[in-house]
């Protein structure tokens, strides 16, 4: 293997042990022709697709792995797969053939007991849902940066723990036992700004100090459980009314903590009623959904295309969005997909908004026959 490549490879095993599993695909597949016969890079490929949900892609990406070397970390994942596809009977084939190949492997025996106490296929769906699947999964591994040792972590522990203990103390008083996410200080109730909100004018929103500090209540709850997409539209609100400078500085700092969500992690969908209704309030908001693909067009720097949303199983469709990706992937005219997207609010769209793309998978026939 060339060195730029067997440096590919060690770059996206670090994300994968991150568990940035996004990103390891988007880092990836772009370099498909690289990798033709390398069992690692379809390996990684199809454990990333399966940790965000797409379970289409892991099954291509793992089945081709396997093509190139039979290992029973590949034939663990292809068990799982299968099993979300509900071809359980395969899945225990698969099981019992990594039993052939490694006598003593404990996941694929755990799998097999599992297995035998179903009563019905649909029950191993569960198993996703409680993230159950992992003790049947191959291990990730541990990243731990190559400057850090032991010595520096039980010191750097210990340092911290004396120093920070007061800090941590009060904030468990203030916030809450559940605020511990990074930025939870800012949505802490003791450090409202005495004048929530100014004379109202010609503002969108006009608050009263009560509303003000209702919806400040809100985004707290929100932030702290971790509902960014929530958190989000609420800011906006906070944007478009009369709330304080001071107050609307302090919406701007949440702003910078929220995350993106991927497949695995998001939460709070918005229907495309809702966004179309209103995409001043959801800029910036991501959406989940599904649709097909149309006027796709390859540029140097971006796809485009225009998404024809709710529209995967040709039923009904609910409108016309402009979408933008900014990373290599493979489309094709008409395919059916499920996006996860930024609100762009867009004049000129025929809805109002386009969307910028930050996860995109294929969706395959089993779903679409099945939504």
């Amino acid at each position: 293997m060339k060195r730029g490549a067997a440096h590919g490879l060690r770059k996206a095993r670090r994300f994968y042990r991150r568990r940035n599993f996004t990103r390891v695909i988007n880092f990836l597949e772009p370099q498909v022709f690289m990798f033709r016969e390398s069992y690692d890079y379809y390996y990684l490929l199809g454990m990333s697709c399966l940790y965000t949900g797409d379970y289409s892609g892991s099954y291509s990406y793992l089945r081709r792995a396997l093509d190139i070397d039979e290992r029973p970390n590949a034939m663990l994942g292809l068990g799982a797969v299968l099993l979300r596809r509900r071809q359980t009977d395969q899945a225990l084939r698969t099981y019992l053939d990594i039993i052939d190949m490694d006598n003593r492997n404990r996941r694929a025996r755990r799998a097999l007991q599992w297995l035998r106490g179903l009563d019905q296929p649909d029950e191993a769906i569960d198993w996703f849902e409680s993230n159950r699947i992992r003790r049947i999964l191959p291990p990730l591994g541990w990243y731990v940066p190559r400057w850090i040792t032991v010595p520096v972590i039980v010191a750097a522990a210990a340092a911290i723990a004396v120093a920070a203990w007061p800090i941590v103390d009060r904030m468990v008083q203030t916030v809450g036992a559940d605020s511990d996410r990074e930025g939870s200080e800012l949505v802490a109730a003791d450090r409202y700004e005495q004048n929530l909100v100014t004379a109202p004018r010609e503002e969108r929103f006009q608050l009263t100090s009560r509303e003000a500090e209702r919806l400040l209540n809100r985004i707290g709850d929100d932030f702290n459980a971790r509902r960014d997409n929530l958190v989000r539209r609420e800011l906006n609100r906070i944007a478009m009314s009369n709330a304080a400078p001071a107050l609307r500085e302090r919406a701007e700092l949440i702003r910078d903590y929220l995350q993106e969500p991927d497949f695995s992690s998001f939460s709070d969908n918005f229907t495309f009623d809702e966004v179309r209704d209103d995409p001043a309030l959801h800029e910036g908001v991501y959406v989940r959904w599904r649709g097909r693909v149309a006027n796709l067009d390859i540029g140097d720097d971006a796809i485009r295309f225009d998404f024809l949303a709710g529209y995967h199983d040709r039923q009904v469709l609910d409108g016309i969005v402009p979408a933008r990706i900014g990373f290599a992937v493979l489309l094709q005219n008409d395919e059916a997909v499920e996006l996860i997207g930024q609100v762009e609010p867009e004049a000129e769209a025929p809805e109002g908004f386009s969307l910028r793309i930050t996860s995109i998978r294929r969706l395959g026939p089993s779903e679409l026959a099945t939504d």
